[in-house]
């Protein structure tokens, strides 16, 4: 049987992930793009780096100089929501 994909999003509506958490994911991408996969209590897994790279217009403001810091962590915030997680 094959094991159920499910994004940030699905893993927040089941309770599994926290908005504080997804800030936090947020917050470590932003302080270091190189970071390592971030880990939710749950034992989930993203890899913010390959959520905002494979999401095109979060690829895209984050590589225009002039997006502002609000902005940035909005769409980092958005890659981590729709985001998949690995099991950990």
């Amino acid at each position: 049987m094959a094991k159920e994909i499910l994004s940030v999003a699905d893993l927040r509506r089941k309770s599994e992930v926290s908005d504080k958490e997804i800030e936090a994911a947020t917050a470590s991408y932003l302080a270091d793009e190189s970071a390592k996969p971030f880990a939710f209590k749950s034992g989930h897994t993203i890899d913010v780096a390959k959520a905002t790279e494979m999401h095109p217009q979060v690829k895209k403001r984050l590589a225009a100089k002039a997006t502002k810091p609000g902005l940035r962590r909005t769409m980092v915030k958005t890659a981590v929501i729709i985001g998949f997680p690995v099991e950990g």
